[in-house]
């Protein structure tokens, strides 16, 4: 087993010398062995070693077991230990999650934040990454869920990938490790158990040497499934855009490469991978047009050749805010300031900045009081640089701004109508002209993008 454990580490350069690592430690004959593997490692690659254990409150007396196990043995090997107790099942029906899938999203959280940044090891062993790949060939995966748990993912390291769960028994018996054992693993209600107390057994007896064919089809697949990723990223790459993802770039690709593709891009925008989701997504550069919802307040659209995540905003209602020359009041729709200038002091300006046209407007021309607000119903805008006259809303549906974006674009508007709008500039009406005495300059922050 040691032997396979550290062709592990050097394969996948799991452990630099002089690492910060956290065992996640059950108490268990995998994380117990894995404890000891490391702590024999710990003096020869300078390690720093920590333990995290989690306490799932589940299993009442046997739970209390375990954490006091766990603290004994990193007392007798001096090693650091972290317990987070979590009452897993209130946590699981206040969330509206299974019991297993909180506590494992649980587990995890706490493991990243005893890690403090350093790696994180956990004691997967071959045996795991079998069950595994039952458990996800039961679902309908694809070629990544065939692979099973990756040997380094992210900051996680698995030390004992390639050792099965017989091998770790048999190093805690020859090294007199002594561990716990949960109860659960017995029972037969849970899909793991099932697959390992029966599926796994029955195929070794089919191939006595199913773990020697399972890892040649893992090395395997994990070759293909590389690929496709690279490929994918590359593509991924090339596609990106500054609205988002140029459809032309993706239409007519091959389905296993885009998959990747859209499942990258989901992933890198914090959106869940779901397969409707991006088999949707595949249907919208086949049609050209539409939207797929992915959550409650987030959907993909594909409009001027762009696929872009358009996210629900939080509603902004603010009453007209009167302005005068000067720093804006404090207020959520703009930053910045009014200058108002004369017109050697607007000469000087122009030669700084060769567009401030566009933001300046004749103070003179203002029709009472200026004030800055949100877009109104039958807002007009004619545009001073172009001599075109239009609602905004359509000069909005030609510059392609979301109708949710809308709300927070601030303009200034005396008496009349808009003066001035982010984005489009000083209205015809309000324009300096050779006549102009009094110069105000708009000089309010861009939008964030």
């Amino acid at each position: 087993m040691k032997s396979k454990a550290q062709k592990a580490l050097e394969q996948y350069e799991m452990l630099p010398r002089g690492s910060r690592v956290t065992v996640a430690l059950s108490g268990g004959a995998d994380s117990a062995a894995l404890l000891h593997f490391l702590c024999s490692l710990r003096k020869e690659r300078r390690l720093e070693l920590t333990a995290c254990h989690v306490n799932h409150l589940l299993r009442g007396e046997e739970s209390e077991r375990d954490e006091a196990f766990v603290q004994d043995l990193c007392r007798d090997w001096q090693v650091p230990l972290q317990v987070f107790r979590e009452d897993v099942s209130a946590g699981a029906a206040a969330a509206g999650e299974s019991v297993e899938l909180f506590g494992r999203r649980i587990r995890y959280e706490r493991l990243y934040k005893a890690a403090e940044g350093g790696l994180i090891a956990t004691a997967h062993t071959l045996s795991d990454r079998a069950e595994t790949t039952f458990i996800n060939l039961l679902r309908g995966t694809g070629l990544k869920g065939l692979c099973s748990i990756p040997p380094v993912q992210g900051r996680i390291i698995r030390p004992f990938i390639f050792c099965t769960r017989e091998e770790v028994e048999l190093y805690c018996r020859d090294n007199g490790i002594s561990y716990v054992t949960d109860s659960t693993n017995l029972c037969g209600l849970y899909t793991r158990n099932r697959v390992r107390q029966r599926v796994i057994p029955a195929l070794r007896e089919i191939q006595p040497a199913f773990y020697t064919v399972y890892s040649r089809m893992l090395e395997n697949l994990s070759q293909d499934e590389a690929y496709l990723e690279g490929q994918a990223g590359e593509l991924l790459q090339r596609a990106q855009g500054s609205q988002g993802l140029k459809a032309e770039v993706l239409a007519g690709q091959h389905p296993a490469v885009l998959f990747r593709v859209l499942r990258q891009f989901l992933d890198r925008e914090g959106l869940p991978c779901e397969e409707v989701g991006i088999k949707g997504i595949g249907c919208l550069l086949q049609t050209g047009a539409g939207r797929v919802q992915l959550q409650k307040s987030c959907w993909i659209g594909l409009s001027g050749g762009y696929l872009t995540v358009f996210r629900e905003e939080k509603k902004l209602i603010m009453e007209p805010l009167e302005v005068r020359p000067g720093p804006l009041p404090e207020n959520p729709l703009a930053k910045g300031q009014l200058l108002l200038v004369n017109y050697e002091q607007f000469t000087n300006l122009q030669k700084l900045e060769c567009n401030i046209l566009k933001k300046t407007i004749d103070y003179d021309k203002i029709y009472g009081r200026l004030f800055l607000r949100q877009r109104k119903e039958g807002d007009y805008f004619r545009s001073a640089q172009r001599g075109v006259g239009k609602p905004l809303r359509k000069w909005w549906n030609e510059q392609k701004i979301p109708p949710q974006r809308r709300e927070w674009v601030p303009i200034l508007a005396d008496g009349c109508s808009p003066v001035w709008v982010r984005g489009l500039g000083a209205d015809e009406r309000v324009c300096p002209t050779e006549a102009t005495v009094r110069f105000l300059v708009i000089d309010i922050e861009e939008e964030e993008t």
